[in-house]
Parts: structure tokens; C-alpha cells; sequence
């Protein structure tokens, strides 16, 4: 096959032409080199499937480096990025080894800059930092052994100062409720349900005493014409307990509404 020019484009590239068949393939310069080709003139069909091939393994390295410029990333992440791009599992397999070699992927520093990113930008505890790093196959005594070299106290403060966010965040609620919710939000989020109690009974959950008289006055509205006096502030009281207002604020919201009716 006889070559008749060569045409530099992006990505550090060159076009090839050929005379006989009209065809083109596009090469790294990498390639160029180590065969070579800009000093040839003819090269065999042999000797392109060979080219072609090589080409084809740093084209999926290239990809995986371009992929994780930008952004770290975990070995699975790469794989399956390759793999939607294409490339075969042999290719995968020496690309990734390829990138271990130059400690360009490094699963001790990834677990690290990932533990630590969690703990700055989210509210997520230990338990489910765990089991996305698993989700992202790291070895389970990896990720243990890292997450054991962070102080309790910071776990504790962190947790301390997401649960203080969410009671001053929630206006509408009574305090029941709201420990209800941040219990089973945090659980969630990976913390240990007694350190999630414990917090709770440190701190100052706001009563939230005028969304407790508006919703109060709202049932009142709504059920005064369905039911009798006795019967309508059980129903409210019951509604509002529900809702997770203390017992002792309903009762003197709703002697304040009796007091009001009777006038």
C-alpha cells in the first residue's frame, strides 16, 4: 500500500492517505514515530493491521487519560467508561495496568481525597461512605483502615452540626416529629442510631409554637362542623400529636381556641 501524504490534525494526530485504494486512517504521532511512517512510502497489510492495532491501545489509553483529568476517578469508573467506548477487555486490561504502573490511578489516594471530600461536602457519615466505596470495588479492609484514622470527634461534630441545620431548617413541625425525621435521615446517611439519640438530647429543638397554633387553628376550622365540642378537640388534640407537637403545647393552644369559641 503506497502512501501518498500525511495530514496533521487535532488531538495529536495525523491523517494518512493512501494512493491505491483511496483510503485514509488517522494515527497518533506516537505511532508515527515508532514505525517510523513519515519517512515510508509503502507499507504492507500486515504491517497497517499491526499499526492499526497499536494505534487502537493508545487511543484507549489516551481516552482513559482525557477521562480522568479532570476528575478522579476509580478503576470501575475507567473500565466501564472504556467499555461504553468501545474498546475490548484486553484493551481495558493494559490500559489500566498501564495507569497503575504510572500511579496515575492509586487506590489508597483515591479512597483518602474521596473520605475526605465526603466529610467536607456532604452530610453522608462512615456507614455510607463505606458502601460507596465498596459500590466502587475497593476492598472493604482498605477502606476500613482508612476511615479508623479519623477522630470520632470529627464524626461527632459533623453530625452535630447537620442535625442543628435541619431543627432550625424545619419550621412547620413539632419536636417529636422532628427528631422522627432526623433520626431516620441520618441513620440514612450512614451514623450509628444511639450517637444520632444522643445528639438529639443535647441539643434545643425549637417548639415551633406558631405553626402549632396555625395548624391547630386550621383543624379547628375544618372539623368544628363535623363534630361536637368534646369529640372535635380529641380529634385535633390526636391530629396534632401526629404531627409531633408536645402534649402540654397542644393543650394550651387549644384552651386558647376554647376560650375564643365560647366568646
Amino acid at each position: 500500500m503506497k502512501i501518498k501524504n500525511y495530514k496533521k490534525v487535532k488531538n495529536n494526530c495525523y491523517q494518512i492517505y493512501f494512493i491505491d485504494n483511496q483510503k485514509e486512517i488517522t494515527l497518533y504521532d506516537d505511532i508515527i514515530l515508532k514505525y517510523n511512517l513519515l519517512l515510508k512510502k509503502e507499507i504492507t497489510e500486515k504491517e497497517l493491521i499491526e499499526i492499526q492495532k497499536e494505534n487502537e491501545k493508545l487511543n484507549c489509553y489516551y481516552k482513559a487519560i482525557h477521562y480522568v483529568t479532570n476528575k478522579n476517578r476509580a478503576k470501575k469508573e475507567i473500565k466501564e467508561y472504556l467499555k461504553r467506548n468501545g474498546f475490548d477487555y484486553q484493551q481495558i486490561e493494559n490500559t489500566i495496568t498501564k495507569l497503575e504502573e504510572k500511579n496515575i490511578i492509586n487506590e489508597e489516594n483515591y479512597i483518602e481525597a474521596f473520605v475526605n471530600d465526603q466529610l467536607k461536602l456532604t452530610a453522608n457519615g462512615p456507614k455510607k461512605i463505606k458502601k460507596k466505596l465498596m459500590d466502587l470495588e475497593f476492598a472493604e479492609e482498605k477502606i476500613e483502615d482508612y476511615l479508623a484514622k479519623i477522630p470520632d470527634e470529627i464524626w461527632h461534630e459533623k453530625l452535630k452540626h447537620s442535625i442543628i441545620k435541619k431543627t432550625k431548617a424545619n419550621k412547620k413541625e413539632g419536636s417529636n416529629k422532628i427528631k422522627e425525621k432526623i433520626l431516620f435521615t441520618f441513620i440514612r446517611e450512614g451514623f450509628n442510631k444511639e450517637e444520632i439519640l444522643s445528639i438529639l438530647e443535647m441539643i434545643n429543638i425549637p417548639k415551633n409554637n406558631q405553626a402549632l397554633e396555625k395548624e391547630a387553628e386550621k383543624l379547628y376550622n375544618k372539623l368544628n362542623k363535623k363534630y361536637k365540642e368534646k369529640e372535635l378537640f380529641f380529634q385535633i388534640k390526636g391530629r396534632l400529636i401526629n404531627k409531633g407537637f408536645l402534649y402540654e403545647d397542644i393543650e394550651e393552644v387549644l384552651e386558647g381556641i376554647k376560650k375564643i369559641s365560647i366568646k
